[in-house]
C-alpha cells in the first residue's frame, strides 16, 4: 500500500520539481531584466553606464552579463545547501548520532568558516574578480564528500572543510555583488539573494525526490559539486570593477549593531534550512519527499519575497525589518505548534516570506557607508549567526526537542521587531 501511494504521488512530485526549476530560471532572467532596466536610466550621453557625477564605469552591455554569471554562482551555492538539508536525515542515520551530537558536529562549519571569512575579506580587493571562481572551485571539491562519511569524526572533519570554503565563498560573492552595484549604479542584491533561495528550492525538492527513488546522498551532493564547478568556469573571465567610494566613517557601535541584527536573521534562516526536514520527517512522520519540502518551500517563499523587494526600492529598511520580524515570528510559531506536515510547511512559507528581506536590507544599510571594511565587518558578524544557527538549534533540541528548537527560533524572530527603533536611530544617511 505504501509503495502504491508513493508511485501515485510521484507525478505530482515531479511536477513540483519542474515548477521549482522554472522558478530558478525565471529568477535569473528577472535579475537580468531588472539590471538592464536600472542601467538604462543611468547612461551618459555617450551610451556608456555612468555614476551620478557622469563618469563612465562599465560598458552598457556588461552589467547584465556580470550579474547573470554571479546569479549562477549564488544559485548553485543554494542548490548544494538545499540538497544537503534534505539529505541530512540520511547522513545522521549513517553516522548514528543524536540530535544533540549532530549539533556539535555541525559546529565544525562555524569553526572552519570564521577564519576563512576574515582571510577572504582581506583578499577581496587584492585578488579581485578571480576570488569568486577560486572559492567556487574549492567549494566544489569540498562539497563532494560529506555525505559519504561513516562516522561522526569523519563527518566533523569534512564539515570543517565545508565551513572554510563556505565562509570564503560567502564573502567573495557578496563582495562581488556590492562591486557590481557600485560600479554600474544598479540594484542587484535582492535578486542575487533570490537566486540563492531558488537554488535551495530546486536542491531541496530534487534531493528529496532522488532519495525517494533510492539515490545515495553522496551521489546527490556530487551532482551539486558538479554544478558549482560549472559556475566556477562561468565566472572565470569576469572583469575587474572599480571600488566603491567611501562613505562617512561609521561608529564601531553602529557596525556591531547592524552585524548583530544580521546574525540573528541568519541564525533563523540557517536554522530552518538545516532542521526543517528533520522536524517534518522525524517528529511529524512524513516521507523523505515531503520532508524535503521544508527547506524547499521556505526557500521558494524567500525567492518570491526577494524578487518583490527588488522591484520596490522605495521601501524603507525600518519597514522591511519590522515585516521580517513579525512574519518570521508568526510563521515559526505556527510550525512549532504543528502536528501535521501541511501545517508546519505553511508556517515555513510564512516565515520565509518575512525573513527573506532581512539580509539584503541589512547588507544595503552597511553598504551605505561605502568603505569595504565596514561591509566586511557586518558580513562576518552576520555569518556568525548563519554558521552558529544549526549547532545552537541542536543544543536547544537536545535539551528539549526539535519542536522546542523552533519555539526558540520563534522567540529570536521577535528580537528583529524589537531592534527596529534602534535601527531607525543608527541608520546611516543615504549618499544619494
Amino acid at each position: 500500500m505504501t509503495s502504491n501511494r508513493s508511485r501515485a504521488s510521484a507525478p505530482c512530485a515531479r511536477a513540483r520539481f519542474a515548477r521549482a526549476s522554472a522558478v530558478c530560471r525565471n529568477t535569473i532572467s528577472s535579475i537580468d531584466i531588472s539590471s538592464s532596466r536600472s542601467l538604462a536610466g543611468r547612461r551618459s550621453s555617450s551610451g556608456r553606464a555612468a555614476r551620478p557625477d557622469g563618469t563612465a564605469v562599465v560598458p552598457p552591455n556588461r552589467p547584465a552579463t556580470l550579474t547573470a554569471r554571479l546569479a549562477a554562482a549564488f544559485g548553485v551555492f543554494g542548490w548544494w545547501w538545499g540538497a544537503w538539508a534534505a539529505s541530512l536525515p540520511a547522513v545522521r542515520r549513517a553516522v548514528a548520532i543524536s540530535d544533540a551530537k549532530l549539533g556539535v558536529v555541525l559546529l565544525a562549519i562555524s569553526v572552519g568558516a570564521l577564519p576563512a571569512m576574515m582571510v577572504a575579506g582581506r583578499l577581496a580587493d587584492r585578488v579581485g574578480p578571480r576570488l569568486v571562481p577560486l572559492c567556487l572551485a574549492a567549494f566544489a571539491v569540498a562539497g563532494a564528500f560529506p555525505a559519504f562519511a561513516e562516522s561522526p569524526w569523519v563527518l566533523l572533519v569534512l564539515l570543517l572543510v565545508i565551513g572554510a570554503t563556505t565562509g570564503a565563498l560567502d564573502i567573495a560573492i557578496n563582495a562581488r555583488a556590492n562591486a557590481i552595484e557600485a560600479a554600474a549604479n544598479i540594484r542587484v542584491m535582492d535578486g542575487l539573494h533570490a537566486a540563492f533561495s531558488a537554488g535551495v528550492v530546486v536542491g531541496g525538492i530534487g534531493a528529496g525526490l532522488a532519495r525517494r527513488a533510492g539515490a545515495h546522498p553522496g551521489a546527490i551532493l556530487l551532482v551539486g559539486s558538479g554544478l558549482v564547478a560549472t559556475a566556477a568556469v562561468v565566472n572565470s573571465h569576469a572583469a575587474k570593477l572599480p571600488s566603491a567610494a567611501a562613505g562617512r566613517a561609521p561608529l564601531a557601535a553602529q557596525l556591531l549593531f547592524v552585524g548583530g541584527v544580521l546574525a540573528v536573521a541568519f541564525l533563523l534562516e540557517s536554522g530552518v534550512e538545516t532542521w526543517s526536514a528533520l522536524f517534518i520527517e522525524n517528529e511529524l512522520g512524513a516521507s523523505p519527499a515531503i520532508s524535503g519540502l521544508g527547506p524547499g518551500l521556505f526557500a521558494a517563499a524567500m525567492v518570491t519575497a526577494r524578487l518583490v523587494a527588488q522591484r520596490r526600492p522605495e521601501a524603507s529598511p525600518v519597514g522591511r525589518m519590522r515585516f521580517a520580524g513579525a512574519a518570521g515570528a508568526a510563521g515559526l510559531g505556527l510550525a512549532a505548534l504543528a502536528h501535521r506536515p501541511v501545517v508546519a510547511l505553511a508556517g515555513f512559507v510564512v516565515a520565509g516570506l518575512g525573513l527573506a528581506v532581512s539580509a539584503p536590507t541589512l547588507f544595503r544599510v552597511a553598504g551605505r557607508y561605502g568603505a569595504a571594511p565596514a561591509i566586511s565587518t557586518v558580513a562576518v558578524l552576520g555569518y556568525l549567526g548563519f554558521v552558529a544557527g544549526p549547532p545552537i538549534f541542536g543544543a536547544v533540541a537536545g535539551a528539549t526537542s526539535v519542536r522546542g528548537g523552533f519555539v526558540f527560533l520563534c522567540a529570536m524572530a521577535a528580537v528583529l521587531v524589537a531592534t527596529v527603533p534602534i535601527l531607525r536611530r543608527g541608520e546611516p544617511e543615504s549618499r544619494g
